[in-house]
């Protein structure tokens, strides 16, 4: 069995302008001459956790990991203004460059396994080992699997949320979402359609499991992670999928694939995808998992796939 590392704080952290009125929040930890690796938050919206940082040895690695902008604590004069992948693919180029690395590895789950493919099929000669978890991959269907049509265990939360709905509006649910959230509405109308939409994707996060208990009471420190969260969805993330598979850079690298069987949010079909044009990569399919990075099945599989670097 392997074991989380402790969680080692960080040595500095600081913003970094980017341009577009942007600033990244970066932090350090690990060992400045250790075996530099970046970690990809998910999303989108969401932002770095001290979770992450505990599956690298702090004495092997240099351990780099930063906010998306407008997200976490990264600052912006507008937070969805210049606000594409393909500005987030040049800001971690930037970040690189800033930080004096010739290559990193970089690992991405979830929409940072999306973020991670878009900046491997551009810089995959500066990616020592690329590991993605639960990798989304922003196809239309799958953005419609997950806003309209959630597994059964799922359904009480999705209602919840769809609930906010006008009476007899031909509006989706995504459609809504990006006006309340991307249009300048109220912030109280905004706190409880974030409440909602956050125990909606929490209970799809731990599926197969049961949704966990959900302590906050209110969403107005939600609403940042759904503005940018609908600002990405309701444009398919600004990427095409058969983009993010293009197999010349993905056979040029190192590549681990982790992906629950189960997985609610990030079908294990996307991981197959990437596999089927990138056959030297390494799968593994955890039986009976869900999307959910605390289960021990999936930290293992990322502490045992990182161990092997």
């Amino acid at each position: 069995m392997f074991q989380l590392f402790p969680n080692s704080s960080p040595i500095r952290q600081d913003w970094l302008p980017v341009g577009d009125g942007h600033a990244l929040h970066w932090e350090i930890s690990g060992n400045i001459k250790g075996i530099p690796v970046v970690w990809l938050h998910g999303g989108p919206g969401s932002s770095a956790s001290p979770l992450h940082r505990c599956f690298f040895d702090p004495e092997r690695f240099f351990i780099i990991q930063y906010d998306q902008r407008g997200c976490g604590k990264s600052r912006a004069e507008n937070p969805l203004l210049h606000n594409q992948t393909q500005d987030l693919v040049a800001d971690l180029e930037l970040l690189r460059g800033f930080l004096g690395l010739n290559s990193w590895s970089v690992v991405g789950g979830s929409w940072g396994g999306a973020l991670a493919l878009a900046y491997a099929q551009q810089h995959c000669a500066v990616i020592d080992h690329l590991l993605l978890r639960s990798p989304f991959l922003c196809s239309p269907l799958e953005i419609d699997r997950f806003m309209n049509h959630p597994p059964a265990a799922c359904m009480p939360q999705w209602l919840a949320l769809s609930r906010h709905l006008p009476k007899d509006s031909t509006e989706s649910l995504l459609s809504y979402g990006y006006r309340i959230f991307c249009q300048d509405q109220e912030e109280s109308t905004q706190s409880a359609l974030a409440l909602n939409w956050a125990q909606y994707e929490s209970a799809m996060n731990a599926y197969p499991e049961p949704a966990p208990d959900f302590l906050l009471k209110t969403g107005e420190s939600l609403i940042s992670r759904y503005q940018v969260q609908c600002h990405y969805l309701a444009h398919h993330c600004f990427v095409a999928r058969d983009d993010l598979l293009a197999a010349g850079p993905l056979n040029q690298l190192d590549l681990t694939l982790i992906h629950g069987q189960q997985d609610a949010l990030c079908p294990v079909s996307n991981s197959l995808a990437i596999q089927a044009v990138a056959p030297a990569s390494t799968l593994i399919e955890l039986a009976g998992c869900g999307h959910e990075l605390a289960t021990v099945p999936m930290q293992q599989a990322l502490l045992g796939a990182v161990a092997k670097w």
